[in-house]
């Protein structure tokens, strides 16, 4: 996989919001797993994985927001 495809998927998986609502651990791991395989492999640097690192966490925090958001507003859920 090229080195644009691969940082592609990153963002393709950092955009899956279903993935991010259905289980929000899993796919946080998941992000963190895919931009350390990109730093070993060169294809970012340092910087760049705190970039992916940082969104990722936004990312994971906001799910968790939502999934309490929806708990609290159906109980039941």
């Amino acid at each position: 996989m090229s080195d644009e495809k691969a940082l592609q998927a990153w963002y393709e998986l950092l955009d899956d919001t279903g993935y991010r609502t259905d289980s929000p651990d899993a796919y946080h791991n998941a992000l963190l797993r895919l931009a350390e395989e990109l730093l070993k492999n060169d294809v970012i640097n340092a910087s760049g994985w705190m970039e992916l690192k940082t969104l990722a966490d936004a990312a994971y925090s906001q799910a968790l927001e939502e999934a309490i958001s929806t708990r609290l507003d159906d109980p039941e859920a």
